[in-house]
């Protein structure tokens, strides 16, 4: 099946099953049993940890030409809080992970005293918000519990929640584009660089994710360069439908320059991905090299 038909009708059912589910959700909300709330809670808690960020969605929309609809740059950490069983900590940042943090707070998990429902309320001093979750089908669906005390539009606050293995999906009725957080996984890398006019160069230990993280280094040539390299795993986007397939992409590059200095493709769940180049793209230099080997 077309790769962009496929995603649209995802879409369309993600939406479907929205709009179908929420009203009988609110009008009555299925009572579970102990076990049934236990198992429910472990599976949201387990869920719910993870880095996630928005860039891969915003460079496809760009690419086919559909930027102006793209939801604004958001990062999200989840983390849990040692020996507090589901409580964790939140932080958003309005940008990428470089960015300072926009909002932060405390998310608890608990089972609804009637229903046994799984709750989440967010603490985060004036901003207070409470959201039900409950399974549709593979993904977990959060709608607020009233309204938010305190409310902003950006993040998650007020929005209705949809959380699968990869994905993270922000809805809110004043955007027509559902904000899609993609789950990030963790790389170490290294960049070998082999100029001209200065000395070898190997830069290793360093970090990035793969929804779109960036990292820099500065080379010991005269006058020195910066350079930034990023990973991304998303969709490529293609307005002619015809190669519309999901990559992990490498690339080091230098900002303000629009030549790539080096690139990389791999397959989505691939552990590794890396580049290397002579002789080419590499502006004053002779050689550029890079790898990056999943951690997590």
């Amino acid at each position: 099946m077309n790769k962009e038909i496929h995603r649209v009708l995802v879409s369309f059912v993600v939406v479907w099953v929205l709009w179908s589910s929420v009203g009988s959700a609110r009008a009555a909300a299925l009572e579970l049993g102990p076990a049934e709330s236990k198992l429910q809670l472990s599976q949201v808690a387990a869920l719910l940890v993870g880095r996630y960020d928005n860039e891969p969605q915003r460079y496809y929309l760009k690419g086919m030409k559909r930027g102006a609809t793209a939801p604004a740059r958001l990062h999200v950490l989840i983390q849990p809080v040692a020996e507090k069983p589901l409580t964790f900590t939140l932080e958003e940042r309005d940008g990428s992970e470089h960015d300072e943090v926009s909002r932060q707070g405390k998310l608890t998990l608990e089972a609804d005293a009637a229903t046994r429902q799984v709750l989440m309320k967010l603490d985060a001093g004036a901003l207070q918000c409470v959201w039900g979750w409950s399974r549709r089908n593979t993904v977990w669906m959060a709608t607020p519990v009233g309204a938010c005390r305190g409310f902003t539009d950006r993040g998650i606050a007020g929005k209705t929640l949809w959380l699968g293995a990869d994905e993270f999906w922000l809805e809110s009725p004043k955007e027509s584009v559902l904000t899609e957080l993609g789950r990030a996984h963790n790389y170490e890398c290294y960049i070998a660089l082999q100029p001209h006019d200065a000395k070898p160069q190997i830069f290793t230990g360093l970090h990035l994710h793969d929804r779109g993280g960036t990292l820099e280094v500065k080379t010991d040539e005269t006058p020195a360069r910066t350079l930034t390299l990023s990973l991304r795993r998303g969709m490529w986007p293609s307005n002619s439908g015809n190669n519309l397939v999901e990559l992990l992409s490498l690339y080091l590059h230098e900002p303000g320059n629009p030549a790539i200095l080096g690139s990389g493709w791999a397959t989505p769940e691939a552990t590794r991905v890396g580049f290397g180049t002579e002789e080419e793209g590499v502006a004053n230099g002779k050689t550029a090299n890079a790898r990056c080997k999943r951690i997590d």
